[in-house]
């Protein structure tokens, strides 16, 4: 049954959960916001929903307004994206109040029901869409068997996907797309792997590199699943977690991850993405130069771009492989979100709504010119696709790794 935002004028917060709202969100630093507006004028979605703005939320945080935000679609709607605070002079960071808020809306029973649903079966299976070890593992094997027929030089008896195997460089997390929606992309990745030569396994119980408990605000299950990967890391005695394309999952275990356990994890943690770029460099992957021959722009996954600085590794491998290489305007720290990340895609009470949040983005891509945006984020890869579907947009969307497989030196 589908849950209902509460307006009732006697519906209160407890006291308790608005302070655990003020603690989360840096209480003492929020009370030197200088209500300048700056924010508002970055935020992409304000102007869908009047009087709620990201200029409103610190300040009926400290007005103790918690419920018209807690009771606003508003925080659901959020990407999470940092854009509002590109340039706030006092570096408020907007996404962790949204999460705070989130949080309380859920202990209010106010979360929307698609993800409730989905964090249920990350809790009781370990992921967002109920594959337990068994199929995941039996998942992998039949991908690997259909994607060696297409592989040059492999002999299909002996060839398999490794899993759970101890002492190797790299465990790879994946994203459920891959084997799920998105099954090409399990092909694309496993070349990549091949031509580098690398050293490399999956996880039979890591099979969700995303984390919807860390934007649904439920720090106790977020902890759980770092806690998962981390361990998981060690036992199999690994050097790298390598990342697939995604933007929050690899950043929460970059930037976030040590701090939450408050240890230091013991190895690496790297994307997909940045392999193949210090691959390049290093002279390991061969890529032909100017082998696509679209024009290509490139969007910027706020998680990976803004919340990690991570420009440079995306945008070198693509002026190399495409012919053409055109900037989107505006583009890094100020790049515009594509308008799914933070759970908004995966929300189904968003529905129309996330497209038309997405119309900047969309402008944005036209503008540009290009015949092909890539990104280097299967939730950005998968807004993108429905924007163009949705308007009918004259570009293809492909993933940084599927033009650099389709750029492989023979």
């Amino acid at each position: 049954m589908k849950q209902k935002m509460t307006n009732s004028a006697d519906h209160k917060i407890p006291e308790e959960l608005a302070a655990v709202v003020l603690s989360k969100s840096g209480g003492d630093d929020l009370k030197h916001c200088l209500t300048c507006e700056e924010c508002v004028s970055h935020c992409f979605i304000s102007e869908y929903f009047q009087g709620m703005s990201a200029r409103e939320i610190p300040l009926k945080i400290l007005k103790g307004d918690i419920k018209q935000l807690v009771d606003s679609e508003f925080i659901w709607a959020c990407t999470l994206c940092n854009r509002c605070v590109a340039d706030c002079p006092k570096h408020l960071k907007l996404d962790h109040m949204v999460r705070a808020l989130r949080g309380v809306a859920r202990e209010q029973g106010q979360g929307p029901t698609r993800l409730e649903e989905g964090l249920a079966r990350i809790k009781e299976i370990g992921n967002s869409v109920g594959i337990d070890e068994e199929e995941f593992v039996e998942t992998l094997q039949w991908l690997g068997e259909e994607a060696a027929g297409e592989l040059e030089g492999v002999d299909e008896e002996d060839f398999s996907i490794p899993i759970d195997q101890g002492g190797r460089e790299f465990l790879y997390i994946p994203n459920p797309r891959e084997y799920t929606s998105a099954p090409h992309m399990f092909s694309v990745y496993l070349k990549f792997f091949m031509a580098i030569k690398a050293d490399w396994t999956y996880a039979s119980n890591l099979r969700d590199i995303s984390n919807w408990a860390y934007y649904m605000g439920d720090d106790e299950t977020n902890l759980w699943l770092v806690r998962n990967v981390v361990d998981t890391a060690r036992r199999l005695g690994v050097k790298t977690v390598l990342s697939t394309e995604c933007g929050h999952g690899f950043k929460i275990l970059k930037k976030d991850a040590e701090e939450m356990i408050g240890e230091p994890l013991g190895f690496e943690v790297l994307s997909v993405v940045d392999l193949a770029y210090r691959s390049f460099q290093q002279g390991g992957l061969r890529l032909r130069q100017g082998a696509i021959k679209e024009s290509v722009t490139f969007h910027d996954p706020c998680n990976v771009g803004r919340k990690l600085g991570n420009y440079e590794a995306p945008r070198e491998l693509l002026k190399f492989i495409a012919r053409e290489f055109i900037e989107m305007e505006p583009y890094g720290q100020y790049g515009l979100c594509c308008g799914g990340g933070g759970s908004v895609a995966q929300n189904t009470d968003m529905g129309q709504k996330r497209l038309d949040f997405g119309r900047a983005k969309r402008d944005q891509i036209v503008a540009s010119g290009a015949q092909i945006v890539s990104t280097s984020c299967q939730m950005c890869l998968a807004q993108l696709s429905d924007l163009q579907a949705h308007y009918q947009l004259p570009v293809k969307t492909k993933s940084v790794i599927e033009l650099v497989v389709e750029s492989l030196a023979e």
